[in-house]
């Protein structure tokens, strides 16, 4: 069975509340506190931070063992990103709350936002083409059931959340094409709507695309929304199958993360989305990182790499 997104489990939809709301949250001034989760730091030249996208954590890697050295295990404690490459990420617990936007680079992880309404909010990463960068912000009561969802811009000058101010509703997931955001918005009677808005203008009305979209990950790519067929991906004329954990890069790169059954370990694969090759992967997945044209997945016992290009050349590098 497919895994359900932790922030997904920890309450039921809420489909009552679908009224515009007006959020101030995140314009005001920045807490002094770090974010609570506890992140391992590296000790050495040899370890550095990577992320584990199956079960939602940092990993700390050493590279010279090839192995993972520690790891963050706090109880309901998660990482959650964003379905393209990117080194932002939020991480929070799914019971407290205590949410924060985080960057990983260079191996080290660095705080940039921490939530003000520690105890009531929390934010998921939504969508983002390295420009542009979405988030959904939800709020919650005391007793931990759900107030309401919006999506909100994230502004890296003034380090605030900027609301859309008329977007709502029980919104679930995001997809950027081109100055378009894509989002999907459950409804009562459970069937999913699309919904595209100007992702540059924040007073922008949504306009509704699809009453009848399938349910899975809502991913794009080169301008082109992916279907979902029966559990497989669609990409013009090329099936894949759903992964537990999709990401696609803008330059048509598709990268899924399983269990591996047989192992019980993390496996990964790489398509290419335009001719449907499987162009590499790795098992025993320990965590990954997206290196320039690539991607870099570190394994206990080996290192791979799978990397790619414009021109539609693709290779990868096992060590």
């Amino acid at each position: 069975m497919k895994r359900i997104r932790r922030w997904k489990e920890r309450a039921a939809v809420l489909l009552a509340v679908c009224g515009a709301l007006l959020i101030t949250t995140g314009c005001g001034s920045q807490p002094a506190y770090e974010n609570s989760v506890v992140i391992p730091k590296p000790s050495n030249d040899d370890e550095h931070v990577i992320e584990d996208p199956v079960d939602q954590r940092f990993v700390l890697y050493d590279e010279k063992k090839k192995a993972a050295v520690t790891w963050t295990n706090v109880p309901n404690e998660f990482v959650y990103n964003f379905s393209t490459p990117s080194d932002v990420y939020t991480i929070g617990n799914s019971l407290t709350n205590h949410f924060s936007i985080v960057r990983l680079a260079n191996g080290t992880v660095k705080t940039l936002y921490v939530l003000p309404d520690q105890a009531h909010e929390a934010v998921f990463p939504l969508a983002t083409n390295g420009r542009m960068t979405f988030f959904l912000l939800v709020h919650y009561r005391d007793d931990g059931t759900e107030v309401w969802r919006h999506i909100v811009r994230w502004d890296d000058d003034s380090k605030a959340l900027l609301p859309f101010e008329y977007v709502d509703g029980a919104i679930e997931q995001g997809a950027l094409v081109g100055r378009d955001l894509y989002y999907t918005v459950i409804r009562p009677d459970r069937s999913v709507w699309l919904y595209r808005v100007d992702g540059t203008r924040l007073n922008a009305r949504p306009v509704l695309v699809s009453t009848r979209w399938a349910e899975g990950p809502l991913l794009a790519c080169q301008g082109d929304l992916l279907t979902v067929r029966g559990h497989r991906l669609v990409y013009g004329s090329r099936l894949f199958p759903e992964g537990e954990v999709n990401l696609v890069t803008p330059n048509g790169i598709l990268v899924q993360f399983d269990e591996d059954e047989n192992a019980l370990t993390t496996r990964a694969d790489v398509y290419e989305l335009r001719d449907g090759r499987r162009i590499g992967g790795a098992i025993d997945v320990e965590g990954v990182q997206w290196i320039q044209n690539g991607i870099r997945l570190d394994c206990k016992g080996h290192i791979e790499t799978v990397f790619w290009s414009e021109s539609g050349k693709s290779g990868a590098i096992h060590r």
